[in-house]
Order: C-alpha cells, then sequence, then structure tokens
C-alpha cells in the first residue's frame, strides 16, 4: 500500500516535472541566443537547395 503510494508519487511527480521544465528550457534556450533557435537541419538543406536553384549566393 505504502509503496504504491510512493511509486505513484514518484511517477507523477516526474510527469508534471517534465511538463513543467521541458517548455521552460526551450524558453530559456530561444531567449538567450538572442530569440531564435538554430535552423533544423532539413530547412538549412532546403534553403540551400532553393538559394543554388535560384542562383544566389551563400549568405
Amino acid at each position: 500500500m505504502i509503496m504504491g503510494d510512493v511509486a505513484a508519487g514518484v511517477l507523477s511527480g516526474l510527469v508534471v516535472g517534465t511538463g513543467v521544465t521541458y517548455p521552460l528550457v526551450l524558453w530559456l534556450a530561444r531567449n538567450l541566443r538572442g530569440g531564435t533557435l538554430p535552423p533544423h537541419r532539413r530547412e538549412r538543406r532546403a534553403r540551400t537547395e532553393l538559394n543554388a536553384f535560384f542562383g544566389h549566393r551563400a549568405s
């Protein structure tokens, strides 16, 4: 009985802690890096291909 309550408390604490901490870490990372996160690898590759197609130089 007591161990079940302890296990349920630990699991609920992990779920709530993750739900609160993860968005907070993302928000801090976004704001500490000047308001933007670096673009995803697929976005960088797509941008490179579009620039090459339209003849733009790399920026």
